[in-house]
């Protein structure tokens, strides 16, 4: 059972939405509990890093899927998972970005190094990412 919550100013775990407290109220008092608390990541950053993403891939002519553009500059950032094959080929595939798999110190350790990726691959500068990426969004 998950829900939303917030940890008030004295400690205590309160729901933040009606449909959280249903839940919430289901747990069942004076009994041990595991909890594994997480903080989301800001979706306003995750949607900038999409629209980086959408901008690279309007202005370039190689890949005609996204996800597969997005993959590789994941991967050329450093940001992969390695693997050996049946044959005993060493595989890469890029790191999963959700929310569940990246924090948010992580995502913006990537996002950094995606930029990096991009002005080496791409030949643009930073400044013009900056002033273009609005627009993407």
């Amino acid at each position: 059972m998950k829900f939303t919550a917030e940890i008030t100013p004295t400690g205590k775990i309160m729901p933040l939405y009606d449909s959280d407290y249903e839940t919430f109220k289901k747990v069942k008092r004076n009994k041990e509990v595991m909890v594994d608390i997480t903080q989301p990541r800001n979706i306003k950053f995750h949607r900038k890093f999409f629209a980086l993403i959408n901008m690279v891939f309007e202005n370039q002519d190689i890949y005609t899927d996204i996800n597969n553009l997005r993959y590789d500059l994941t991967m050329e950032a450093g940001f992969f998972n390695e693997h050996v094959d049946f044959n005993g080929e060493i595989k890469r595939t890029a790191q999963s970005i959700s929310f569940s798999k990246m924090d948010e110190q992580s995502f913006s350790l990537l996002y950094g190094k995606f930029i990096d990726t991009v002005i080496r691959i791409m030949k643009w500068d930073s400044k013009m990412i900056e002033d273009n990426i609005e627009s993407y969004l």
